[in-house]
């Protein structure tokens, strides 16, 4: 994947610090810095073809995202205050990395992608969020070096992956994740 140089030369300088678990460098204006809050879940995406079991990140610039999740499971289609946030999203079982796009056989309808939202709340005017899709581009990846279920559960791992602007132009968002793994979010209501 070609990258541009002021966003390599970026994440080289927070990765050589090594301070920080959660790191989102955008190449658009929906910015998430810093990440205030990083989860993981195991959720039930539903689209025209049927439930798809998925595993999810979500790393977002408010705090306390677990908790609001759990308490407004539709947080990521009716958001209660402003927000961005980066979800990826991989077949759930495996470790490993996953291309953007891609399809996991042994998990029927489950994909690799990502989404970032940028969520307008009440004190806008009429609560909305903004969908930027994500693209598969060759090279666009997600990668998990660990994914545990459950209560004191943590995923670890990294992304590269584009997103469309609403004009359609593709931008670069990488980062690396250590998320807590958030029960209350299984039932969210996602993309």
């Amino acid at each position: 994947m070609r990258f541009s140089a002021l966003l390599l030369a970026s994440f080289a300088a927070v990765a050589g610090c090594g301070s920080e678990d959660n790191v989102v460098l955008a190449g658009y204006s929906a910015i998430i810095s810093p990440v205030h809050s990083s989860i993981s879940t195991q959720a039930t995406f539903t689209d025209a073809s049927g439930a798809h079991p998925q595993w999810v990140i979500a790393m977002s610039d408010v705090p306390d995202l677990c908790a609001k999740v759990t308490a407004h499971q539709d947080y990521f289609q009716n958001p209660i205050e402003n927000f961005t946030a980066i979800l990826v999203w991989v077949p759930p079982g495996k470790i490993g990395t996953f291309f953007v796009g891609q399809s996991d056989p042994s998990s029927p309808g489950s994909t690799t992608n990502n989404e970032v939202l940028v969520g307008f709340g009440p004190d806008t005017g009429t609560p909305h969020v903004l969908r930027l899709p994500g693209v598969a581009f060759r090279g666009a990846n997600i990668g998990l070096s660990q994914f545990n279920v459950g209560a004191g559960g943590e995923a670890t791992g990294n992304f590269d992956v584009v997103i469309a602007d609403p004009g359609g132009a593709a931008h670069e968002y990488i980062g690396k994740f250590k998320a807590a793994y958030c029960a209350g979010a299984e039932k969210a209501q996602l993309p």
